[in-house]
């Protein structure tokens, strides 16, 4: 049998390990707002779409909490966790090509050896 602390549908953990990531996409919002509101350009642009990636994450994780009460809920939570899937994609790609570019004008290969 198992302990109800461990059961899914009895147990405090279950709630609370569903709204703690809530908790800390909203710290993670704060902390890309107050680096938007701080640099501009590329990393302006970043911490932006880092914005909205973390409010997809956020109500990806409210969806989720809600699911338990109703099916509908569950595609919400599909399609946020998507969009903050794509959303993270962009970011790599827009680092990547930078850190490219930095590459390129420190004299480095990919490896980070100078060539």
């Amino acid at each position: 049998m198992v302990p109800d602390i461990f059961s899914y549908p009895h147990s405090i953990l279950n709630p609370f390990m569903k709204m703690l990531p809530v908790v800390f996409f909203v710290i993670a919002i704060y902390i890309f707002y107050r680096c938007r509101t701080i640099y501009g350009g590329k990393l302006k642009v970043i911490a932006t779409l880092l914005i909205v990636g973390g409010i997809a994450g956020m109500l990806a994780s409210l969806s989720r909490f809600e699911g338990d009460y109703s099916v509908a809920w569950k595609w919400l939570e599909s399609m946020f966790f998507l969009a903050l899937a794509i959303i993270s994609l962009v970011i790599a790609w827009i680092v990547r090509q930078k850190l490219k570019n930095a590459t390129r004008l420190f004299g480095l290969t990919e490896g980070g050896d100078r060539e």
